[in-house]
């Protein structure tokens, strides 16, 4: 049983906790660190020990194994690096840092210290992306030579003071919205990867090209609009023999000279979120298989060299 201490209480916090609720045989959340009398009464109101700051809290839970940092973007790295040096696991939403340099330090403090350090990124653990990786791992509609991921939002000004609009803060749509994409491309890919050229750049809309050592094309459109639109994550893979789609609501292949096949694609826990993603289990998913890894039942999804990469990727398209 892991205890948790989060780390966190806006809307990725309360995403993480609402989660935590169904996964009781594996983890609990005996405390959570905020900032605000909101966050404060919120976690009252859910029977949680409430501390504005981590030391504190374990000071008082010494049962606390594991903390869970879901801070905005620009507190990740000074947040992480206290919570190795209290001796906890650490789970870290996206993006683990803002520049691939200070993850690379994370990774190197975690490896000194023997502490597992695990960022939340939440699109390697879909049942999605399990049936596209599993695809190209099984190599039987052949080489996969082009993949296609767009991801778009309504602009984001619901965040407090609007700091995902603060490039210093949130690093822009490379770093909060496009990691997503460049993390599933790196974890197809792998670290031979490289930004090919940017098609498309500016503070909010991105158009890039990649491309992988074996000549896999890699193109992602990421953008927060200034438009009330409803949030849109897709992907299309071509391989030598077929096309793979994720249009959003189910997964299809259509393979050369045959019918199209509908791939089942089942949460057995769905969430509602409360902020711009409709109810999912991809959180769920997420924080499962999380808690598997930190305990030993599974081997960890991501790597600390294919993440730093991806941050990479993430600096080089930003510009």
């Amino acid at each position: 049983m892991r205890h948790i201490l989060l780390a966190g209480l806006g809307g990725m916090g309360r995403v993480h906790l609402a989660n935590y609720a169904y996964l009781s045989q594996k983890a609990v959340v005996v405390a959570v660190v905020g900032k605000t009398e909101a966050d404060r009464d919120f976690a009252l109101d859910k029977g949680l020990d409430f501390y504005t700051d981590m030391a504190d809290a374990i000071a008082s839970h010494e049962e606390i194994d594991t903390i869970d940092i879901t801070t905005p973007s620009w507190l990740h790295y000074d947040n992480v690096m206290q919570a190795l040096a209290l001796g906890r696991d650490v789970i870290c939403e996206k993006p683990l840092a803002l520049s691939s340099a200070q993850a690379d330090a994370m990774y190197k403090e975690a490896r000194g210290r023997g502490l597992r350090l695990i960022p939340a990124l939440v699109c390697r653990y879909t049942k999605e992306f399990a049936l596209l990786k599993k695809t190209v791992q099984k190599g039987e509609y052949g080489r996969l030579i082009e993949i296609r991921f767009t991801r778009l939002s309504e602009k984001p000004a619901w965040s407090e003071g609007s700091w995902l609009l603060d490039k210093s803060k949130s690093g822009l749509v490379p770093f909060d919205l496009m990691i997503h994409d460049i993390d599933m491309m790196v974890s197809l890919l792998g670290t031979s990867v490289r930004l090919e050229k940017v098609l498309k750049g500016g503070q909010n809309h991105y158009h890039a090209a990649y491309r992988d050592e074996e000549g896999c094309l890699a193109l992602i459109e990421s953008g927060w609009l200034d438009a009330a639109i409803p949030f849109e994550a897709v992907w299309k893979a071509v391989f030598e023999h077929a096309v793979m789609v994720n249009d959003g609501n189910r997964v299809v292949i259509y393979p050369e000279g045959r019918e199209p096949v509908q791939l089942p694609v089942v949460y057995p826990v769905v969430v509602s979120t409360g902020i711009n993603v409709p109810p999912t289990g991809w959180y769920y998913e997420e924080l499962n298989n999380i808690i598997d890894e930190l305990d030993g039942r599974k081997e960890a999804a991501s790597s600390s060299q294919e993440v730093v990469h991806a941050l990479r990727l993430a600096e080089d398209t930003a510009g």
